[in-house]
């Protein structure tokens, strides 16, 4: 039987994520690394051809995502461990449904990625730019394969740990 147990942030309201706030971007903008858009206020996946210039907005301006930033700086907002004697025989198929989720948080928030995995010990560790991805991927873990999982926000910083196991 599964044990699913959370601790949930009480006070996340003062917890911001530090490469978003507090950053102008020129609307648009192009991210030179993977080529995400800023436009009409929001990190977009769309063709440079789509966004319309006005007057004032009479060119694209290039500077890298929050999410390339965090990538350069190694700066890890979720992390999700799975250990177990399931994920070690089953690891190549549940790679592929890390990646597949993965790609379908790009679709959703572009802002969404995969820092690094790990292999470590006999687990292994993903490493996100966002806690909603390490949430999603530990969701879709559980969901998939069932095993427990534990849910663990730090309350001085914006991090989620995600802890899956399956013997």
């Amino acid at each position: 039987m599964s044990i699913i147990r959370r601790q949930m942030r009480e006070t996340s309201e003062h917890l911001d994520d530090p490469y978003i706030g507090g950053v102008e971007y020129h609307d648009p903008t192009r991210c030179p690394v993977c080529g995400v858009v800023y436009n009409k206020k929001r990190w977009q996946f769309i063709d440079e051809k789509d966004i319309k210039l006005s007057d004032e907005n009479d060119y694209i301006a290039e500077a890298k995502c929050p999410a390339c930033r965090k990538i350069e700086d190694h700066y890890v907002m979720g992390i999700v461990e799975l250990s177990g004697d399931f994920i070690l025989l089953h690891r190549d198929e549940a790679m592929n449904l890390i990646k597949n989720e993965e790609a379908r948080e790009m679709e959703k928030n572009p802002l969404g990625r995969i820092i690094g995995i790990e292999e470590k010990e006999g687990k292994i560790y993903i490493e996100t730019t966002n806690e909603a991805l390490a949430l999603r991927l530990g969701r879709a873990l559980f969901k998939t394969y069932k095993g427990s999982i534990e849910y663990k926000f730090s309350e001085s910083q914006k991090l989620v740990r995600v802890v899956w196991r399956r013997d």
